[in-house]
């Protein structure tokens, strides 16, 4: 078989990302504390890049002192801050299993303690220890098995009364006053649990020979009980929400604001413009400012476009939910919204639109959302109604129902057709399951105890 060449010429479509582009898709989702570690790093690594400063200082040379430097005197204008040590500008947190040996190694005997301070180092976040960390620390101390459960269970009887335990009925049985009544004690075995979960109060109270009161003033003293008593130790401050989109008022108009007062002031460096222009400069030494000025001037385009994207974004969203902002903030109010609506009316991918939402939050006049929030999907009656609309309404009917006979799925159908929303009985069923509303038979039990 006789083999040869052949050139064919084919036209194919294909996206390709330029430097810009993709230096713009890498700075869209930061947030600004992110931002500013990022021009931070920019102004380490690029010479042609730097603070705008009121006055500026003429450079004598193309390598000039660490822009990190600079940055760190942008942020820190008080010289007295600047120069106290670390340990004085942070806090001391201490670790929580230091705190929880502070708290139980006291009440221990000396030849406990190293055992009781082995198990608190496997405690878990919950406060629990499993059967493999009380082997491990048996076999690692050189201690009989039976030595260290005792100490296990020692600590579970210390306050706060429970750490130790293997899970949350071990956990509050450990909190039981020995004076308590016995009923409360049966409630916390595997199969009345189980009764408790499906809410079978009438089943559960024949089977421990009690009345309703009597189960009812029992489980108001199990809700007294921590089954996790590790949470207050290991409990971590919630992460502040960083906000840099804000939404303000002004005559009954919404308005939209960008945050970067907090970004330091940047621009291309006057001594690299210079050597460009002039021509008794080194060839290489310009081709040098000549890289170093197009990738300066990219990354301030790509600002530029990321706060000009960030506000059309929020705009479009906010005008597309002004009922919302204007009727007291209920979600009833919103409307369906999707990444596809957004990037066209801004005239970007939806891709872009993903980056923005992912994470960022915006900041109202009555309080600080998600941008994630504002895209209810539609309930599929040709998008001119939200889920979340649906399911505000479901919630309000369900919080008006007759207590003794409260309404099924079928009756909230109907009662929403009534409502001109059209939807099956199952997406009600699912709607409620979302927000955690139990059955009709389940609600009305529930009821019934209430009331006793």
């Amino acid at each position: 078989m006789k083999q040869k060449n052949q050139l064919n010429l084919r036209q194919q479509q294909t996206l390709r990302l330029t430097n810009q582009i993709r230096l713009f898709l890498e700075l869209l989702p930061l947030t600004q504390l992110e931002l500013r570690e990022k021009i931070e790093e920019v102004l380490e690594e690029n010479p042609a890049l730097e603070l705008r400063n009121e006055e500026p200082e003429e450079e004598t040379e193309v390598f000039s002192p660490s822009r990190g430097e600079e940055f760190s005197e942008f942020y820190y204008e008080d010289e007295e801050d600047e120069n106290l040590p670390p340990e004085a500008l942070v806090p001391y947190e201490p670790e929580p299993r230091e705190v929880i040996k502070k708290t139980l190694l006291p009440h221990f005997q000396e030849e406990e303690k190293p055992v009781a301070e082995a198990l608190i180092d496997y405690l878990d976040p919950k406060g629990f220890l499993d059967e493999e960390s009380v082997k491990i620390v048996s076999a690692e101390l050189g201690r009989a098995p039976e030595e260290v459960e005792a100490v296990r269970k020692k600590m579970m009887k210390i306050p706060p009364y429970g750490l130790g335990a293997r899970n949350p009925v071990e956990a509050m049985l450990a909190q039981l006053p020995p004076q308590s009544s016995p009923l409360l004690r049966e409630l916390l075995k595997e199969e009345n649990i189980q009764l408790l979960k499906a809410r079978k109060y009438e089943e559960l109270a024949q089977r421990l020979e009690c009345s309703l009161e009597e189960l009812k003033e029992s489980l108001e003293k199990l809700k007294g009980l921590n089954p996790f008593p590790g949470g207050h130790f290991f409990r971590r401050a919630s992460e502040p929400v960083l906000v840099d989109i804000y939404l303000e008022e002004e005559n009954g108009d919404l308005k939209v604001r960008v945050e970067d007062g907090e970004l330091p002031p940047l621009r291309i460096s006057p001594f690299y413009l210079k050597i460009l222009e002039d021509p008794s400069a080194p060839e290489e030494l310009r081709k040098f400012a000549r890289q170093k000025i197009k990738s300066a001037q990219w990354f301030l385009s790509a600002l530029s476009k990321r706060r000009e994207t960030l506000r059309k974004t929020v705009e479009y969203i906010v005008e597309r939910q002004r009922e919302f902002f204007k009727k007291g903030y209920n979600p009833e109010y919103l409307k369906p919204l999707n990444l596809r609506e957004v990037a066209s009316a801004v005239g970007v991918h939806e891709s872009t639109i993903s980056r923005i939402v992912s994470s960022r939050f915006i900041s109202t006049p009555k309080g600080t959302y998600r941008l994630k929030f504002f895209f209810p999907a539609s309930s599929g009656q040709g998008g001119n109604i939200s889920s979340a609309r649906i399911k505000e309404v479901i919630r309000k009917l369900i919080e008006n129902e007759p207590k003794d006979s409260p309404y099924s799925d079928e009756e909230l159908m109907e009662l929403l057709r009534k409502r001109g929303i059209n939807i099956s009985r199952r997406t009600v069923a699912k709607y409620r399951m979302e927000m955690g509303i139990e059955n009709a038979g389940r609600r009305k039990r529930k009821y019934r105890l209430e009331v006793i």
